[in-house]
């Protein structure tokens, strides 16, 4: 039976709503009434402009095949959010403890969060109050729900705002392809670098191919790029946005509402939202125009520059984008981490001092990939692009970890993973079995990393269950987060407080 190509707006619809209602919520709680009101408008009226211009996009049909499909889809999502740890119903990595207590924060306390306990031995001289400031954005919807209906349905909510996350972006994979696929949800969840070989190599043993190490920790400092999985299971919060904001932005075919998209990108991911714009970048000022005329290279620059004016200053981006980044800005610039970045100079290249370590990590995490991809991405500028992106984030860091590594990449990351997809379907249509073979057998290797942290978190929890211990992270004391310099900033002298705020 032959089935007709159906389109619609209505999923694409969905995940711009997604991304934009946590900045939503964020104003409408954060902010004064002068301030919220005429943003709830500018944000409506962005999102109409955004709806009426978008193209229909392809959608399955909705026959038996497809809905036992879409069944299978959502359910294998909705294990790997289980066995992230999201909605502590499983044993959870050592980042949930933070993470819980923010989210405990955002519901047990009044918005715009506001703390008068201050430590004046971790913060700054003079300091009378702090706040919560971090990439709350993932968070702020399910806050809502626990506000209303207590804290447990809270972080039940986690798990279905993340279900329907990731569900999004698979939608968007599946798009790509016009076509209902199940494979691809198998390396969405274990695509990874050659960690394994890389902790043999470290170790000098074979124990990395059994139990249930964490593996990414095997070239150590400051060098981490994360497999989908990890990013699940450790800092959700930040990867299912950049995820979704990175294929929505990819997917299109103008610069229409491509700042909308990245705006909505700082609020929950602020390290996803830097590699995101490295790529918005590209794909901005690469755009062709087929009304480009003139004679000349002059008459044709001038009469290019003008479409690309027309194409990118437009209503959504110039508005919605602009509100959505430049409050977003102006609170998140308050965290003391940040401030501390400026004051203490540590913002730029500080890993050159071990050149064959990082020879090492860009070779066995992404650089087999790209050698492996050459011949059916050679002609693609963003493959290029991306690679460049992979090998010099690395050198960059932000604060005294390595989180600009582990988090700026999760865009690069994620399109890395799509040529990898995108290659396998088209050597199979050759019957190129010779690449084929040899992303298989990559991936293989490299799915050892995802299994590692599912198996984790299986025996763990087995193990608290038996003991009758809580499965899931406790809490960090509130406190500590209030004073912390990644979670918190001085209100004091903040023109957000100061000007916009409640």
């Amino acid at each position: 039976m032959k089935y007709h190509l159906k389109e619609s707006k209505m999923v694409e619809v969905i995940a711009y709503l997604y991304i934009m209602l946590p900045f939503l919520i964020f104003a409408v709680g954060w902010m004064g009434k002068r301030f919220w009101i005429p943003i709830l408008f500018v944000l409506i009226f962005s999102f109409y402009k955004i709806c009426k211009e978008m193209e229909k996009s392809w959608i399955p049909e909705l026959h038996k095949e497809n809905l036992l499909k879409i069944v299978f889809i959502i359910t294998v999502i909705g294990v790997w959010v289980y066995y992230s740890g999201i909605g502590r119903l499983v044993f959870q990595n050592t980042d949930h403890s933070a993470r819980n207590a923010i989210f405990d924060i955002l519901v047990q306390y009044d918005w715009p969060v506001i703390n008068y306990d201050v430590n004046l031995d971790i913060m700054p001289k003079g300091t009378t109050a702090t706040s919560l400031v971090y990439y709350i954005g993932f968070w702020l919807p399910a806050a809502v729900v626990g506000k209303i209906f207590g804290l447990e349905a809270g972080y039940g909510f986690q798990i279905f705002w993340a279900i329907l996350g990731i569900t999004l972006v698979y939608y968007l994979l599946c798009e790509r392809y016009k076509k209902l696929l199940m494979w691809p949800l198998l390396i969405l969840i274990f695509f990874s670098g050659l960690d394994v070989i890389g902790y043999c190599l470290s170790t000098g043993t074979l124990q990395a191919w059994v139990g249930d190490a964490h593996l990414e920790w095997w070239v150590g400092q400051p060098y981490q790029y994360s497999s989908m999985t990890t990013q699940l299971f450790w800092v959700f919060n930040q990867a299912i946005p950049a995820w979704l904001c990175t294929m929505l932005a990819w997917k299109q075919k103008n610069n229409r509402s491509i700042v909308v998209i990245l705006a909505c990108c700082m609020l929950p991911s602020t390290f996803g939202f830097v590699g995101l714009l490295f790529l918005v970048c590209f794909w901005m000022f690469t755009r062709r125009y087929e009304n480009v005329q003139g004679k000349t290279k002059k008459e044709r620059f001038v009469s290019y520059t003008k479409s690309w004016i027309k194409d990118t200053f437009t209503v959504q981006n110039i508005l919605g984008g602009g509100v959505i980044g430049i409050f977003s800005f102006l609170y998140l610039s308050i965290n003391l981490s940040g401030n501390t970045v400026m004051e203490k100079q540590s913002l730029g290249a500080a890993y050159t001092d071990h050149p064959l370590k990082y020879f090492m990590f860009i070779l066995l995490e992404v650089g087999v990939y790209f050698l492996i991809l050459y011949n059916y991405q050679k002609k693609n500028a963003l493959y290029y692009y991306i690679l460049i992106n992979l090998l010099l984030i690395p050198f960059i860091k932000i604060g005294a970890a390595s989180d600009f590594c582990m988090r700026a990449s999760i865009p690069a990351l994620l399109i890395l993973m799509v040529f990898v997809m995108d290659t396998l379907i088209e050597a199979n249509k050759k019957k190129d079995r010779m690449i084929v073979g040899m992303l298989v057998l990559t991936l293989l290797i490299g799915s050892m990393t995802p299994i590692h942290e599912i198996g984790r978190t299986f025996r763990e929890t087995i193990e608290r269950l038996y003991t009758e211990e809580p499965v899931y992270e406790p809490s960090s004391d509130l406190k500590d987060i209030f004073n912390g310099r990644n979670f918190s900033g001085p209100t004091d002298h903040s023109f957000f407080f100061k000007y916009i705020a409640k």
